[in-house]
């Protein structure tokens, strides 16, 4: 199977909700570094979950 990257798509809905939650944290004073800290976590804390549920689409 041959899987491209995904990049972002600012027509997708989806890609916008992320990029305008990532702006809003901006406004209320996070930092750059802050911010891409917390996806990090964030990556760390769903990923299984979200492993879980791709897989269980799939079936």
């Amino acid at each position: 199977m041959n899987e491209e990257k995904p990049k972002l798509d600012l027509n997708n809905l989806d890609h916008q909700l992320i990029v305008a939650a990532m702006a809003n944290m901006a406004e209320k004073g996070m930092t750059p570094h802050q911010i891409f800290e917390l996806i990090e976590d964030i990556k760390r804390n769903t990923f299984h979950s979200l492993a879980e549920i791709s897989r269980e689409g799939k079936s």
